[in-house]
């Protein structure tokens, strides 16, 4: 009998323990960013025998019914996974939503919303309609450097054309040759490089979803063949550090600043927004899951969630005050975890600050940094230099010539055209 109320006791003492650790570990602030929903295509290719824009159920690029239940269900899996921490009623004081400014994430945004806020007590408006509105902020997309990432920047521009005409790149493109002609013969698009024929596999992945049945020619490429590539295209606008700064740059400024401010609130007791809610598309989360090092080649499904949760420890024997922990949720029921390179799942704010920060840049060094001059731009790499060069010259010689030619020829016609001294006598 002593010995099962010794086994008991021992169990309570793990349960409670293992409270008392829960406890300790306090979620203070949450980054959530997701994918839209299930849509149609953007646009079709050449010979796309669902060109015709009334075979769809909406317009080209809209949110589909199925793609407003998605999140409409996320946002309720939301609600059920930070139900302690959220209030149960939406106010502007703790909950911030941004989206970029196309139709199919500010509706997803807003479907969200409807799962994770239902209106409660005097939120109701109509007690026919269990729904409230809730402001989802964005920018147009060519002014979009933080979320978007649409607006023009010179600089990336240049590293990346360097990038994409790079050995390494032309080699992969080579080797898919066969391919790109095979694509192009049967689809009437002009595919040369993983990027266009990401966009043409998208087109029959999202008929496929729907559906619609494919044109027998793609059974020989689709999905096998074109995957993998597709899948690497999402890599190549963060593929090198340089790049991965001008397009995730902003957004990691700003989340290790409002991570640092929530860490550094002076009363606790005091509202602030613990939760931030970010709307995107499949390249959103790409690029931040490359920029980070956590990206496995893939096209992130629809209504796939990258999360940023940062805690604080109470434990006054414990050297870890704040620590991150990012999650990504893709077709999975529970989020996967993601740990980065250098350190542990339980990131500490301050190293995860540190591995960051090389990443991060604020909107103004963004613009700053973007403008470059005429000399930059053709002496970015030595192949751009050697032809600026040549042509300097070219045009100095030419110049020179031309000078020169001026002058024999002004010469020459003073010579001609000399009065001797006496030729009024001679008159």
């Amino acid at each position: 009998m002593m010995k099962k109320i010794d086994v008991l006791i021992q169990v309570l003492v793990i349960i409670l323990v293992g409270g008392e650790v829960i406890c300790e570990n306090e979620l203070v602030s949450v980054v959530i960013i997701f994918r839209h929903g299930a849509r149609t295509i953007i646009q079709p290719y050449p010979t796309d025998p669902y060109k015709n824009e009334s075979l769809w159920p909406v317009g080209f690029g809209q949110l589909t019914n199925e793609g407003k239940m998605q999140h409409f269900k996320l946002g309720q899996y939301f609600r059920e996974r930070y139900g302690d921490f959220l209030p149960k009623k939406y106010t502007e004081k703790q909950v911030y939503v941004r989206s970029t400014d196309v139709d199919r994430t500010l509706m997803s945004a807003a479907a969200n919303l409807a799962g994770l806020f239902p209106p409660e007590g005097a939120q109701v408006w109509d007690k026919d309609i269990p729904w409230q509105p809730i402001p989802i902020h964005t920018e147009p997309e060519l002014e979009d450097a933080f979320l978007a990432s649409k607006k023009p920047c010179a600089k990336y521009d240049i590293l990346y054309n360097n990038m994409i005409n790079s050995e390494e790149m032309k080699k992969l493109n080579f080797e898919n040759k066969d391919l790109y002609e095979y694509l192009n013969k049967h689809s009437g698009e002009n595919i040369k490089d993983f990027d266009a024929m990401g966009y043409l596999y998208n087109n029959l992945f999202i008929e496929n979803y729907m559906n619609f049945t494919l044109p027998e020619w793609t059974k020989e490429v689709f999905p096998d063949k074109m995957k993998p590539l597709s899948d690497f295209s999402f890599a190549l606008p963060c593929y090198k550090r340089e790049l991965a700064r001008f397009k995730t740059g902003p957004f990691f400024y700003d989340l290790l600043k409002y991570f640092s401010k929530v860490k550094h609130r002076e009363n606790v007791t005091d509202d602030y927004i613990k939760l931030k809610i970010f709307s995107g598309h499949d390249t959103t989360l790409a690029n931040l899951l490359e920029s980070l090092g956590i990206f496995e080649y893939h096209s992130p499904p629809f209504r796939s969630t990258l999360i940023f949760e940062l805690y604080q420890n109470k434990s006054s024997d414990s050297d870890l005050n704040h620590f991150v922990k990012i999650f990504y949720k893709n077709t999975t029921s529970e989020p996967n975890k993601m740990v980065l390179k250098g350190c542990d799942f339980d990131c500490d704010f301050e190293i995860f600050q540190k591995l960051l920060e090389p990443l991060s840049m604020s909107l103004y060094e963004w613009d700053r940094e973007c403008k470059v001059s005429l000399f930059s731009t053709v002496t970015e790499n030595r192949e751009n230099l050697v032809i600026a060069t040549s042509l300097l010259i070219i045009v100095i010689c030419f110049i020179a010539v031309l000078i020169k030619f001026i002058y024999i020829k002004n010469k020459k016609d003073r010579t001609v055209y000399l009065r001797l001294p006496d030729d009024e006598e001679q008159v």
